[in-house]
Parts: C-alpha cells; sequence; structure tokens
C-alpha cells in the first residue's frame, strides 16, 4: 500500500503529534500491533483533539456494516494486521463467509428459483468485490482502529481484557414480559405459532393441549385448550373464551379475571373459571374467597360485589343473574393433569427413541439417557444407532433437565463445556438434527457441531451472531468459503428462545443443495455452486475446541441445552423431518 499524507492534528506536542500520525499510517499500511494499543490510549487521552480525527473514522463503521456482510469491529482488524495470506485465510474463512450462494425460499430448490436469485447474488458478489479494492480498505481500516481506540478509551485499564478480544454490548429494547411458560403438553396454537418463554401482555390462543404460565407476581394460571386469552398486565387477563385455573398467592390478592360476562376478583385463592359461547361463564372456588362484579364495572361497585366462597359453583349470564351450579371439576385443567399428561409424553416418546434406534440410515444417535461405564464411566455418552459405536465424551457439561422433567440433557452455558466426537468417513449426504433449547443469543457464534479444524469440506453447523442456523463449509480461500454459506431464516421469528426447539439441516452433495428446518417447517434453503462429500473426523458439540486465534469469537460455546442429537447418512425430506419433530414434541 502506498504511503500517504499524515493526518493533521492539532497537539501541544508536535513530537507526540507525528508519533499519532505514525500510528495511524502504520495501520493504513497494515502494520499496526495489538501491543501498540496502550501508547494510542495516552496519546488520545493528552490531546481529545486526536479524538476526533478517530471519531469521524469510526461513524462510517455504521455505513460499512452494511456493505460488508455486517463483520464485526474485531474481523475489520483482521485486515489490518501483518498476516500472511495463508494466516489471513483461516483466521476468516467462517466470520466473513459472505453470500454468494443464492438462497431459495422453503424447503424446495427449484432451478427457476436458482436462476431468480442469480442476479441478487452477482450484486451481492459486486459490492463484496469493491470492499476488497484498496479504496474500500483504507475506510475498513480506519473504521476498524476508530472503533479499537474508542475502546482503549473507555477502559480504564488495558489489562482488563485481552488485546484479541473486543466487549460486544447489545443494546435492545426494555423487556416488557410479564408472565413465563412454565411448561407444556401436546400444545397447538393458533398458526402452530410457539409463544416465547417470557411472556409480555398480548393474547394467547392456545387450541389444544395443556399450559402452565407463571405471571411475575406469583399467579399460576392453568390452560387447557381451546382457551383464548389476553394477558393484560401483572395483576389482571381477559378470558375471551375457554377455561382456565388459576392459583393466587397472598401477595397477589386482588388479581382479576374479566370475561364478557363477569369480573372476578381474588381474595388469596384457587378458583377456576370459563367463559363459553353460549354467553355464560362459570367460576368455582376451590380454596378461600372471590369477589364477582358485573364485567362492565370499573372500577367494581361494591353495592353490586357478589361473593363465592371455598366448595361453591355459580353461572353468570350476561345481566349478571346467577345461580348454583353443579360443574364437572375435572373438565378444568389443574396441575396434577399436565404433570400426569407430561409424564405420559415422555413415556411415549421412550418407545418412540428405542425403535427409532434401530433405523439403518443412522450415522449416530444419542438420547442421552444412557451413559457407559467404560473407559470413562458416566463421561461417556453412548451411542444408541446400529451402525457403528460412536460414543462421546462429556468435558464439563452438566446433567440437567431436558425437554420433559424426568428427561436428561446436558448443559452448554461455559467455555469448558462440550461433547468429544470422532466421526470417520466422508459423506455425500448428511442430516444433522437436534432438540436444543437456546436461552440466549449473544451477538456471537454458538455451536452445534463444529470440526476441530476448518478444512476443506468440513462442516460447522451453528447458531449465527445473527440468530440464523448455518452450516459453514471449510474451503481452501475465504473467497471459496463465502461462496457456500447457507443462513436459515431468523430464529428470534420464530419465538423460539429460550423454548426447546428441533432444529435440522440437511446436505446433498448430489444437487448440491443445502436446507434448514425449524420445529419441522422449513427455514431456508440453499443451492451450492459446488458440492463434494463432507467430512467430520474430531469435533466437538456444543463448542469448538480450535478456534482461530486472529479475528472475533475465540469461545463459541452454546448457551444452552441439548437432550438429544442425531446425524443421518441419508438426506431426509420434508416430511421425515416433520415425522421426528413431532415424535418429539
Amino acid at each position: 500500500m502506498t504511503k500517504r499524507d499524515p493526518v493533521t492534528t492539532h497537539g501541544q506536542d508536535p513530537e507526540s503529534d507525528r508519533e499519532f500520525a505514525g500510528l495511524l499510517q502504520q495501520a493504513i499500511d497494515g502494520s499496526l500491533e495489538p501491543n501498540q494499543g496502550p501508547r494510542l490510549q495516552q496519546l488520545m487521552q493528552q490531546v481529545p483533539a486526536r479524538m476526533d480525527v478517530w471519531v469521524d473514522h469510526f461513524r462510517l463503521d455504521s455505513y460499512l456494516a452494511n456493505e460488508i456482510d455486517r463483520d464485526s469491529v474485531v474481523d475489520l482488524v483482521d485486515l489490518v494486521c501483518d498476516l500472511d495470506p495463508s494466516q489471513r485465510d483461516q483466521a476468516t474463512l467462517e466470520s466473513r463467509a459472505g453470500g454468494d450462494a443464492e438462497p431459495v425460499s422453503g424447503g424446495q430448490v427449484s432451478d427457476a428459483q436458482v436462476s431468480d436469485a442469480q442476479g441478487s447474488g452477482a450484486q451481492g458478489s459486486n459490492v463484496k468485490r469493491q470492499a476488497a479494492s484498496t479504496k474500500w480498505r483504507l475506510l475498513v481500516v480506519a473504521a476498524a482502529i476508530a472503533a479499537t481506540v474508542m475502546f482503549f478509551i473507555a477502559m480504564p485499564s488495558w489489562k482488563r481484557l485481552p488485546p484479541s478480544v473486543a466487549p460486544i454490548t447489545r443494546f435492545g429494547p426494555v423487556d416488557d414480559s410479564i408472565a413465563m411458560v412454565v411448561q407444556t403438553s401436546n400444545d397447538v396454537w393458533v398458526n402452530r405459532v410457539e409463544p416465547p418463554l417470557l411472556l409480555s401482555p398480548g393474547r394467547l390462543q392456545l387450541e389444544s393441549g395443556l399450559a402452565e404460565l407463571r405471571i411475575y407476581n406469583g399467579v399460576t394460571l392453568y390452560l387447557e385448550g381451546p382457551v383464548d386469552l389476553d394477558l393484560v398486565s401483572l395483576d389482571s387477563a381477559r378470558l375471551r373464551r375457554g377455561k382456565l385455573r388459576a392459583n393466587v398467592p397472598d401477595q397477589a390478592e386482588g388479581f382479576t379475571v374479566v370475561t364478557d360476562e363477569v369480573r372476578l376478583v381474588d381474595r388469596g385463592t384457587e378458583f377456576a373459571i370459563s367463559a363459553g359461547e353460549d354467553g355464560l361463564s362459570q367460576v368455582h372456588v376451590f380454596d378461600g374467597l372471590v369477589d364477582l362484579y358485573p364485567s362492565g364495572e370499573a372500577p367494581p361497585v361494591e353495592a353490586n360485589k357478589r361473593a363465592v366462597n371455598e366448595g361453591e359453583s355459580v353461572e353468570i349470564d350476561s345481566s349478571f343473574s346467577s345461580r348454583q351450579a353443579n360443574l364437572n371439576l375435572a373438565d378444568f385443567p389443574s396441575p396434577a393433569a399436565i404433570d400426569q399428561s407430561v409424564a405420559s409424553r415422555f413415556e411415549s416418546w421412550r418407545a418412540w427413541s428405542a425403535e427409532f434406534a434401530t433405523r439403518p440410515d443412522l450415522l449416530l444417535y444419542y438420547n442421552f439417557e444412557e451413559f457407559g461405564e467404560k473407559p470413562n464411566g458416566r463421561n461417556t455418552v453412548v451411542d444408541q444407532s446400529q451402525f457403528k459405536s460412536i460414543n462421546a465424551t462429556v468435558v464439563g457439561s452438566e446433567l440437567l433437565k431436558g425437554r420433559w422433567p424426568q428427561k436428561k440433557a446436558y448443559g452448554f452455558y461455559r467455555s469448558a463445556d462440550r461433547l468429544r466426537v470422532n466421526i470417520p468417513g466422508r459423506w455425500p449426504k448428511l442430516t444433522l438434527a437436534c432438540w436444543v433449547r437456546v436461552d440466549e443469543l449473544r451477538g456471537v457464534n454458538q455451536a452445534l457441531l463444529l470440526t476441530d479444524t476448518f478444512e476443506e469440506w468440513q462442516p460447522h453447523w451453528q447458531i449465527s451472531k445473527e440468530g440464523t442456523l448455518k452450516l459453514g463449509i471449510g474451503q481452501e480461500t475465504v473467497e471459496a468459503s463465502r461462496r457456500l454459506r447457507s443462513p436459515s431464516t431468523p430464529l428470534e421469528d420464530l419465538g423460539a428462545i429460550g423454548r426447546w426447539m428441533h432444529l435440522a439441516t440437511v446436505y446433498n452433495s448430489s444437487n448440491k443443495t443445502v436446507s434448514h428446518y425449524v420445529n419441522g417447517i422449513a427455514a431456508g434453503a440453499v443451492r451450492l455452486p459446488v458440492a463434494e462429500p463432507l467430512r467430520i473426523g474430531t469435533a466437538e458439540i456444543g463448542n469448538w475446541l480450535k478456534p482461530r486465534k486472529a479475528g472475533d469469537e475465540p469461545i463459541r460455546n452454546l448457551d444452552g441445552r441439548i437432550d438429544e442429537f442425531v446425524l443421518f447418512r441419508e438426506a431426509l425430506d420434508a416430511h421425515e423431518i416433520q415425522a421426528i419433530y413431532e415424535a418429539g414434541r
């Protein structure tokens, strides 16, 4: 890169001005060393005017982030560090793998769809080629160094973080949730959209099955579909149709449920209420006392109050006329009913799992219900498949609860947590699937199955920093790997964060496709320009043993749990994946 005039600063010390300008020139030349950071910090603190020079460049980052495949600031520093070409390729194979592969909507890939996508893919390639030009390189360097120096200034001590690690700050909307999903069984929601773990005020429509919700004030609601419910606030809910049961602790006294016919105000109790299509509401008090008022009264008029005591059942019409009722209490959801349904669902899955393990197309199958005694005792996860014993070694991860209270799962919350495997062979077709609970999208890649290295035709199956499911495929160069990128639709859009979900990715070198599925639903497909059999070798579930040393994300452990992991030697179709999801939900 040719020399350019030094940046003019306006400090009081010409010598330090020249030093400052020299450091910037080193950045432009690509020779800036990480250990020069403390000196940059000192120079910036001495003369605030110097910061303005860097801030002006820093403002370019928001623009560059969109033009250069949303690379993080730390990835941009890779362009500044004095690496030889082989190091630079290895350091950036994954994080800067771009989008030359053509996305195809849905799970099916047609030649027409591929043809339609080639125009936009070529346009994206042109943008990236421009980013590699000298002009773009200068802008990238300026933005990267500006962001790095801003980090130096914000840190009271350089030793707080290693020079190669940049803090990630994510600003999002304030959490407005008021309740959480505790457990469900055989639940089907309107439009098959599952609610997230944390519930904000709004409408919930359960078509069938059971659900247990916990409001933050301590109230527990038991729902049995069909039920149509509005969570209004911490202290109130509106039951449009259906039935629910509520357990209200003393500290939540006054919790209110409103139907078209009645306003129920709790006085520290356990009650059941239903709202029917016939214009009648029914109330039963299991324990304690509730007060009933006409539905339209807000605030309620004390003179119109009707008290219902423990053991009483009443029916109320739209005119607020009431009469004693003989209710079948078994028709209302209860804690025991949900627990029994969940236990029954788990036993059904166990029977299915035993049958599933005999499939001839399985490469490996971990259901995390059986553990070997040798050579590592309980640290060995036993492969249930009939193909060849490929057991996994547990490092760090702890056994936790899975999809059901009776089910075992492994947690991956620390940088040490991982399952080690060795999968020999080359596989022209491969289907990867697991049941996973992702507790947070941290703005970094999170491992599902990562090979120790990232050499040619080695897969890295992970949840990307953007919150998509992706299959990275190793190639000789950054550009070649970039052409094979295959992201899914965003996982957050499916409301799956914090809840158990089934993820599956299908690789087929015969027709050069990668297809993704989330909870049995197609979530994106890509036609690859080239495809060869994949090879795995030594790899890890939930982590990465040998991360690259340059750039961002040296740690990629999953932030969540896995309670079932499967590899197939064939490319499963959408119907097969849907059936596996239904059997395990």
